[in-house]
């Protein structure tokens, strides 16, 4: 999985002090440790960025290190006064834009070429009504195939020098405690009621380390009293029948989530010959087995498996993953190195099974 870029805003703290500096630069560094993916090792260092100028706020660059490749990361931050709200997201800043005012009649045809060009994909932008103090409100609306749209809030400096492209979180709220939340809105399914706890998959039919590591992290969780509940990421700029896989799936756990498994386990196998009328046709092959392909026809013709689909797709994108499989555990960011994530849940179970200590005065 590629690096996911973050921003965190921050309600302003320009004119602080330089203790206060530092225990804001403390605060940042520990967020951004809860918010990227587990790594052994990591170590986040927090220093200025002076480069993005917004008023109001100070901006800081994020920079994490950890043992494991290709998971280091590097992200520009910006607090301001309150600290009471995190913006999480990514931020595209051109410095030659500086003292320019924000017009949205000339400037929004340059934001969506920079973002179709960042996304890959046709994008629709809107410039919302209102200012969120030095920020304009964008909805950003990224084309996946036809007729499906994901959406994505974000915001555009008042000069138009920096886009960024995310959403405010509660900083009092803990990255684990966000994305857990999140996780656990609608189209999510309700596990069943043995179930000691619940892992969530995003995946890719089209992608190689999700035939390999879903089902072994499917096993470790079932093994162990849980399960592992099933979103749809289809990475639609480098795969040409993902979406109708996902959307297929998806139409089958409309009628029974037992349907989408089979289909899982039908379709990893045939994948490298696969492509998206023959992802469909499975779908409906598995559907006339069970005697419901009424059923799976009228999910796909409604849209409502479309649907599902881009409910996925909007959620991974306000979680800021960009890549396949990811898990996640108690809103814990679990990736797909071997081992990683059934190493991190057994731990966390074990913890957990341990008695309290009790305390004396």
């Amino acid at each position: 999985m590629r690096k996911t870029v973050v921003l965190a805003l921050w309600m302003g703290l320009s004119g602080l002090p330089a203790c206060a500096d530092e225990v804001i630069r403390q605060r940042v560094g520990r967020y951004f440790t809860a918010w990227y993916s587990v790594c052994p090792g990591t170590k986040v260092t927090v220093t200025e960025a002076r480069e993005i100028a917004i008023p109001g706020y100070s901006a800081y660059r994020a920079e994490r290190t950890c043992e494991l490749k290709n998971r280091d990361e590097s992200n520009v931050t910006l607090v301001d006064d309150a600290g009471k709200r995190i913006f999480v997201g990514q931020v595209l800043h051109d410095d030659s834009r500086k003292d320019r005012p924000f017009e949205p009649a000339a400037d929004v045809p340059m934001i969506k070429g920079v973002l179709q060009q960042e996304f890959g994909l046709p994008v629709a932008i809107t410039a919302k009504g209102g200012v969120h103090d030095a920020l304009v409100p964008l909805e950003i609306r990224i084309q996946q195939v036809p007729g499906a749209v994901a959406t994505l809030p974000g915001f555009v400096s008042q000069d138009g020098a920096s886009i960024l492209i995310g959403e405010f979180f509660p900083f009092d709220t803990g990255p684990d405690a966000a994305r857990a939340k999140l996780l656990s809105e609608p189209p999510a399914a309700a596990p069943p009621k043995k179930a000691v706890f619940t892992v969530t998959a995003f995946i890719d039919f089209q992608c190689e380390k999700c035939r390999v590591r879903t089902p072994q992290v499917r096993d470790f969780a079932w093994s162990h009293g849980g399960v592992l509940e099933t979103r749809y990421l289809p990475l639609v700029k480098v795969h040409d029948w993902s979406f109708a896989a996902a959307e297929s799936a998806a139409a089958l756990a409309n009628v029974s989530p037992a349907l989408a498994d089979k289909y899982e386990q039908a379709i990893f196998p045939k994948a490298q010959s696969m492509n998206a009328k023959a992802a469909r046709d499975l779908g409906a092959d598995i559907a006339e087995a069970a005697g419901a392909r009424d059923a799976f026809q009228t999910e796909i013709s409604s849209g409502r498996a479309r649907d599902r689909v881009i409910a996925d797709v909007d959620l991974a994108l306000r979680l800021g993953l960009n890549g396949t499989p990811v898990f996640f555990y108690e809103g814990a960011w679990l990736t797909s190195e071997r081992d990683l994530a059934e190493h991190f849940i057994e731990d966390r179970l074990s913890q957990a099974s341990k008695p309290a200590k009790s305390s004396t005065r």
